[in-house]
């Protein structure tokens, strides 16, 4: 009886774990929080997003560079389907 019990809540454990696939959804950068950061600074600043097969991040950078660094980690183990740089001064 008692390795019934076990293997029950050990199929119920994995079933209700393999149905936690929550959808996240982004939130990207607005326009409006794009020029306030970008305010905040006499440099460029560089808004980057990026959406792959599994999920998408938006973020940004101080220097082109970093920001097609960030953009390149993103992908390493996934499809790149889209991707965005914008520069605000």
């Amino acid at each position: 009886m008692k390795n019934f019990t076990l293997a029950a809540f050990i199929l119920a454990t994995t079933i209700s774990f393999a149905n936690e696939n929550e959808k996240i959804t982004p939130v990207a950068i607005s326009k409006k929080q794009k020029l306030e950061i970008s305010k905040s600074t006499d440099k460029t600043v560089y808004f980057w997003e990026v959406n792959t097969t599994t999920g998408s991040a938006s973020g940004y950078a101080m220097s082109e560079a970093q920001a097609l660094k960030t953009i390149k980690l993103m992908g390493t183990n996934d499809l790149v389907t889209y991707r965005i740089i914008e520069a605000y001064k």
